[in-house]
């Protein structure tokens, strides 16, 4: 009950106050009334204020507890750049799906040791909750045909509701299932099938990142309102394959990859660039060159005087150009 004291329901106006009064923050880019506009219609206050997480505070004097050289216009930009990457990240992600299917299905059809059918009975077997999952996509116009051609399903009315239940998955193929899993069951697939071949390919650690990456996006959470290390600790593989791109020293290497929302997107890049090929590679590629060489720049100025934020930036615009190179 801590949170209906300390913050109750405020309006905009009252919330502009508090930013510049209690937190420090200046309008000098902004007019106040443009801002309110934007909290009332474009961006809410909690969103647009969580980027204020990459900017340090006075420790003493004065202005101790406030925001050091924090600009409303700076929490703007930061929001308009996260909305831009996490469209991006959607993209790439949706990319990998698609090219894990491929590559998976047209692994399966060169395996003399599966019929592509007992893969399928095989995986359900182990994750039961799959199959509760995909019973409830039954009625959706997308998939239901491809349920009812290829799963037994029962049908039951209880107190008025129809009630949908599989009973038999065994006449089900990996290329139709593959249609009707989540990405997240389309990586326990992949890493179950690879795993059990003894087939080299991308560790459960990394994938999860992307996975968790590809699930924030999807949500659209915000996801670069904090930037700072110390929060996770990088696999392996991924410490090699930085290592491996000239201009970044040890200790950079070592602090970025210990911020979750940098080691992510790091991870995103190194999977994209395994698995995915062809002309739709070569296009995202374009793309990542525009928000990282172009757009991020624009106001660059921005974010001069924030070294944690020009850091990761230089960072991460280091791996974007060795990679699409």
């Amino acid at each position: 009950m801590a949170n209906k004291v300390k913050k109750p329901k405020k309006l905009v106006s009252q919330l502009i106050l508090e930013m510049k009064n209690n937190r420090g923050i200046t309008f000098n880019y902004i007019d106040e009334s443009v801002a309110a506009n934007y909290l009332s219609n474009i961006n809410n206050y909690l969103r647009t204020a969580s980027y204020r997480k990459n900017y340090q505070k006075y420790q003493k004097g004065a202005k101790q507890g406030k925001y050091i050289q924090l600009d409303f216009s700076y929490l703007v930009e930061m929001s308009i750049l996260d909305m831009h990457y996490r469209f991006l990240v959607q993209k790439m992600c949706s990319d990998i799906e698609h090219s894990m299917c491929v590559n998976l299905i047209h692994d399966v059809e060169k395996d003399v040791t599966t019929d592509g059918y007992d893969l399928v009975k095989q995986f359900l077997k182990k994750h039961p909750r799959e199959i509760k999952k995909i019973q409830g996509t039954i009625l959706s116009p997308h998939t239901g045909d491809l349920l009812k051609k290829y799963f037994t399903i029962k049908q039951t009315t209880k107190n008025r509701s129809v009630c949908y239940e599989i009973t038999n998955y065994e006449d089900c193929p990996v290329w139709v299932l593959m249609e009707l899993l989540s990405f997240g069951s389309i990586i326990n697939f992949y890493l179950d099938y690879y795993t059990s071949k003894k087939y080299p390919h991308i560790q459960s650690q990394i994938l999860n990142l992307v996975r968790s990456l590809r699930n924030a996006a999807a949500h659209n959470n915000c996801i670069l309102y904090d930037l700072n290390p110390g929060t996770t600790v990088p696999p392996q593989e991924i410490i090699k394959f930085v290592k491996g791109i000239p201009g970044i020293t040890t200790s950079s290497r070592r602090k970025r990859l210990s911020s979750r929302a940098i080691l992510e997107f790091v991870a995103l890049i190194y999977v994209y660039d395994q698995i995915v090929s062809g002309k739709v590679k070569k296009h995202r590629f374009k793309e990542l060159d525009d928000l990282f060489n172009k757009r991020m720049k624009e106001k660059d100025g921005f974010f001069k005087n924030n070294q944690l934020i020009n850091s990761t930036y230089t960072f991460i615009q280091k791996i974007v150009n060795d990679t699409i190179k």
